[in-house]
């Protein structure tokens, strides 16, 4: 009787699998297949997200899979997004405030919506933009006659290096320097990762739940924060970096930054706008600090002579470290420097207070 149960047991969790597998199989070639139901258009040397769309998007292999809805410009939003032509805010940055791996709704810029009635927010962010492709977005909307009260971009380090080497303008528009994105997007997928996402995704979210569950054990471990070419240059000399920064290309990106975020400045004053510049750190630099280069500096400067009104979040993630041994995956999606809902939670309430709290 015994061995006629266990061998039923077995025969019925085989039957399992084989079904399981092959309805991953399926899912994963339809509804799970990323690429096919994806929001971004991907030239050869540009993309962006495409116009009234309805899709996915895994930022990579650890991320959950999201839910991204874009309206008539081709803008992120929510599912609740409604607009009411009052006076508009728009939003610029790159993957940290698109909001990768989040939901819309647990984005600041979703947050924004939920909780300040009063304004439009427009969200032009797109992973890896930096203030050559802002300045580029901010003149089409002001040729199309759409003016903001408030402009709020958020410079990232890994800015420096993207306007150095990854965007270019030719004939007045932004482009790529080299095809690498469009490459990489088309790309053939092994043959386990594009017909096995569900199983993927499945062995992902353990995995990333065993880091959280490791680092909320061990909060002193510090191997467990991501660190970057892109930001370590706050804590390591350049040469340390590789090939990174090589020749003058940090020196070319921080000079760039400028150019832009001074063009910007100028049409914010000729349409009456406020501008807003927003610096915040990464998990790597609150940790080893800004011994090397001194990003608050940095934007401190680019900022004087009223070119731009500075929001440094600096300390506020700071104090949260010092009050919080969990700081890091409470803030931070674990192995990654992109914020998850908490550390988005804590940008929005930083910045609702000293934007909007006025309003």
């Amino acid at each position: 009787m015994y061995r006629k149960l266990k061998k039923l047991i077995l025969i019925n969790f085989v039957i399992f699998l084989i079904l399981f597998f092959i309805l991953d199989y399926f899912l994963s070639n339809t509804i799970f297949d990323v690429k096919k139901n994806s929001c971004y258009q991907i030239e050869k040397y540009f993309y962006n997200l495409k116009k009234n769309c309805s899709g996915f998007d895994k930022f990579k292999s650890s991320f959950p899979t999201i839910k991204v809805i874009t309206d008539e410009q081709g803008l992120r939003i929510g599912k609740n997004t409604r607009r009411n032509n009052k006076e508009k805010v728009f939003i610029f940055g790159d993957s940290f405030t698109f909001g990768v791996g989040l939901e819309f709704e647990d984005t600041f810029t979703g947050i924004f919506e939920n909780q300040i009635k009063n304004f439009d927010f427009y969200n032009f962010a797109v992973g890896s933009y930096s203030p050559t492709v802002h300045l580029f977005n901010l003149e089409t909307q002001i040729q199309l006659k759409n003016y903001p009260s408030k402009i709020i971009l958020l410079l990232d380090m890994t800015d420096v290096h993207d306007e150095a080497v990854r965007w270019k303008v030719d004939l007045g528009k932004p482009i790529l320097s080299n095809t690498a994105v469009y490459d990489n997007f088309n790309k053939k997928e092994k043959f386990f990762h594009k017909n096995f996402k569900v199983s993927r995704s499945f062995l992902h979210i353990v995995n990333y739940q065993l880091r959280i569950y490791k680092s909320k054990n061990n909060p002193d471990n510090l191997n467990k924060i991501k660190t970057s070419l892109q930001a370590g240059f706050t804590y390591k000399n350049l040469d340390e970096l590789g090939n990174h920064y090589q020749g003058d290309i940090f020196i070319r990106g921080l000079e760039k930054i400028r150019e832009k975020i001074f063009l910007i400045s100028n049409i914010a004053k000729r349409i009456n706008s406020e501008f807003y510049l927003v610096i915040y750190p990464y998990g790597e630099t609150i940790l080893f600090g800004q011994d090397s280069f001194n990003w608050e500096n940095f934007a401190e400067g680019v900022c004087q002579n009223e070119i731009c009104k500075l929001i440094n979040t600096f300390n506020t993630f700071i104090n949260y470290k010092k009050n919080n041994k969990n700081w890091y995956s409470d803030l931070f999606f674990i192995n990654d420097e992109h914020f998850n809902v908490g550390g988005n939670k804590l940008i929005a309430n930083e910045l609702i207070l000293k934007i909007f709290s006025k309003n």
